[in-house]
């Protein structure tokens, strides 16, 4: 199993590099703002719940679809919290703030970080396993990046949007919809590949002002 630390630093550097080479990414974050801008949320399904179906959206190098979980999930966050961002903002934003390898391999998570901070939220993070639990039963809005099989790093990672409210935890953009779970546990046991294989990496945790 790949320690939590090595897929951080690898995520920490690869996003490093990414902002040092923005110069040569400007005419591509460029275009994929103009494109980007084409999205316009339906009042009736103002969330990103399957980021597949956004195929026509860019990425970086890649697709959304492809790999823009973590801006979905930071979209989606802004919204629930009531301060909403257009989503090609957000885009361009970690395309110069984030992407890992141009978005080859999607964002560092620790970039979520930053992006809240800046807009005046205090957010708090951790990477250890144990304190997962109390985090994210003492926030409101999480971002969490999970290894999707915590047997295999080829399984890919995938961060989400994680509301908890009323003691529930509802995940957006999980397995191309919106899962209400009762409790932590039962969130854990049902997220990426399921049948509690899957391994949480990063959480950020915001409270509501």
């Amino acid at each position: 199993m790949v320690s939590h630390p090595m897929i951080l630093l690898f995520y920490r550097i690869s996003a490093f590099f990414n902002t040092m080479m923005g110069i040569f990414h400007k005419k591509t974050t460029e275009n994929n703002y103009f494109i980007n801008k084409s999205y316009i949320p339906s009042p009736d399904d103002p969330l990103i719940e399957d980021q597949d179906g956004k195929a026509g959206l860019r990425y970086g190098s890649k697709t959304f679809a492809h790999s823009g979980c973590a801006a979905a999930a930071v979209y989606n966050a802004l919204r629930i919290l009531g301060d909403p961002v257009p989503l090609a903002d957000i885009i361009r934003h970690f395309e110069g703030h984030g992407a890992a390898f141009f978005a080859a391999l999607g964002t560092a998570p620790q970039a979520a970080v930053k992006y809240f901070s800046g807009l005046g939220y205090y957010p708090i993070r951790t990477s250890n396993r144990r304190k997962f639990r109390e985090l994210a039963e003492n926030s409101d809005v999480m971002i969490f990046t999970i290894m999707n099989d915590r047997r295999s790093i080829r399984r890919m990672l995938h961060t989400m949007c994680v509301e908890h409210n009323n003691a529930c935890f509802t995940v957006h953009n999980s397995h191309g919809r919106a899962e209400t779970y009762p409790n932590y546990d039962e969130m854990m046991a049902n997220l990426g590949d399921g049948g509690g294989k899957a391994d949480g990496v990063y959480l950020v945790g915001i409270r509501k002002c």
